[in-house]
């Protein structure tokens, strides 16, 4: 059975408790457009996403799509993760990505250097 691919309930960090626990006890990698917090729990279901955009991103209109760049990305290549893992992507200021290829390069790069991806 292949895993869900969509981005519902089910594959959000959506509670304050959920961000404090990977916050807490996960580790963080830097990069170049995006800062990424991790912890795995193989007792963990399927692999979640939280979102933190800051205002100094700029305008709501790019925060908005930066965001939906994050979940698309992930929802497509949601299932290479490792299962258990959660996170939370947080873009840093000035983030350059035009397109959801920017997007995915710069995430796929983090996930690989953090160990996330499936052997």
């Amino acid at each position: 059975m292949t895993p869900p691919s969509g981005f519902g309930d089910d594959a959000r960090l959506k509670e304050r408790s959920e961000f404090r626990r990977v916050f807490q006890s996960g580790r963080k990698i830097v990069g170049r457009a995006l800062i990424l917090w991790h912890r795995v729990d193989a007792s963990e279901g399927e692999p979640r996403l939280g979102l933190s955009v800051s205002a100094k991103v700029g305008n709501a209109v790019r925060r908005n799509r930066l965001k939906r760049l994050l979940r698309e990305t992930f929802r497509l290549r949601r299932s290479e993760l490792r299962p258990g893992v959660e996170m939370v992507a947080y873009p840093r200021a000035g983030c350059p990505w035009k397109g959801r290829a920017d997007a995915e390069r710069d995430i796929l790069d983090l996930w690989r250097k953090a160990g996330l991806l499936r052997p």
